[in-house]
Parts: structure tokens; C-alpha cells; sequence
């Protein structure tokens, strides 16, 4: 009991000394406030002509095609924000139109309700900067939903990638596909 009483009155004590130390010395405090962190923006564009760049355009249209007819189409795509893109993908939608059905084509055409002309055309290369990332010539409806790297690397804040597609219309296109359109939709995804 004695060394409880003891340690009880020692604990008063050393607290008395350093409350009176800690009331009776200079003291002074230093704040930090307005501290902010911030991420940076990462936004890609499309461009025809590679001068203004937009996040939605519609970069062609291909009019009046006849079997074995061949289009070049050519876009481009910018790192508009500040940092670094380490993957871009392409993404194809299709939505095939039956326009009308001619007399020529009534005959021949199983589907008159619904449009062939995505599966008459042919993507035979897709280049990026001059590189063929395509693996080989390949119907616009097998594209549909699949994605196409077309880079990897590291595109800083500024910098573009040319992106060219060569789409011919199948020589041995039918009467099926004839007055027909199909409606391209392209959705460009960059990743870090």
C-alpha cells in the first residue's frame, strides 16, 4: 500500500512539473492550410485535317460505290490533355440501312428489311503513323465490336497519331448490297 501511495504521489508530481513547465514557457505554432492536390486532365480528340480537333466528328462519307471501287479515308487523333496516353483502341459499330429496294435487287435479295452492305465491304488496311495494324484484309461486319490496337507506346500531352483506313467494296458485291448504306461508328479509347 505504502508503494502504491508512493508511486501515486511520485505520477502527481513529474505531471505538476510539466504543466507548469508547458504554462510557463514561450511557445508559437506554424499552419499549412490550402494544401491541394490535383490530377492532371487526360482527353484525346479527332480531327479530319489534323488543324482543329473535336470530341465527336463525323470524319467521312463514301458515296455511290460499285463493286471493286476503293476509298481511302484518313483522321487524326491528339493527345489534347496533360498526360501521357499509353494505349488508343479502336472500336467499330455498323448499323446496315436498307435504303429502298430497287427492281434490280428485289430478286436477289433475301433480306429486304434488312441492309447487307457492311458485309460487302472489305477493310484492307488500317494504318497508324504508316503502320499496318490490321492483320489482313477483313469484312466491315467481322469488325463490328472487336477491338484494334492502334497504338502503344507513350503519346505526350500535344502529339498526334494519323490514322488511314483503306475500305473497297468487294468486287463480287451483288444486287443484295445495291442502294444500300450502312451507318460507321467509330469509338477511339485511350488508357494510360
Amino acid at each position: 500500500m505504502r508503494k502504491l501511495a508512493l508511486l501515486i504521489l511520485l505520477t502527481i508530481a513529474v505531471a505538476a512539473v510539466t504543466l507548469g513547465k508547458a504554462m510557463g514557457e514561450f511557445r508559437d505554432v506554424s499552419r499549412s492550410e490550402g494544401n491541394i492536390v490535383s490530377t492532371g486532365e487526360f482527353d484525346i480528340r479527332i480531327s479530319k485535317d489534323n488543324s482543329r480537333f473535336y470530341d465527336e466528328l463525323r470524319v467521312f462519307k463514301i458515296e455511290d460505290l460499285k463493286p471493286g471501287d476503293t476509298r481511302n479515308i484518313s483522321f487524326f487523333i491528339k493527345n489534347y490533355g496533360d498526360v501521357p496516353i499509353g494505349n488508343v483502341s479502336l472500336l467499330i459499330f455498323v448499323r446496315d440501312i436498307e435504303d429502298e429496294v430497287s427492281p434490280a435487287e428485289k430478286p436477289y435479295d433475301l433480306t429486304p428489311e434488312k441492309g447487307e452492305l457492311s458485309s460487302c465491304i472489305i477493310v484492307e488496311k488500317i494504318t497508324v503513323n504508316s503502320k499496318n495494324v490490321l492483320n489482313s484484309p477483313t469484312k466491315l461486319s467481322d469488325l463490328v465490336g472487336k477491338e484494334i490496337k492502334l497504338f502503344t507506346g507513350n503519346l505526350e500531352s500535344e502529339e498526334t497519331l494519323e490514322v488511314k483506313i483503306t475500305m473497297k467494296l468487294a468486287e463480287d458485291a451483288g444486287n443484295e448490297c445495291m442502294t444500300d448504306s450502312t451507318e460507321v461508328m467509330m469509338k477511339i479509347i485511350a488508357t494510360q
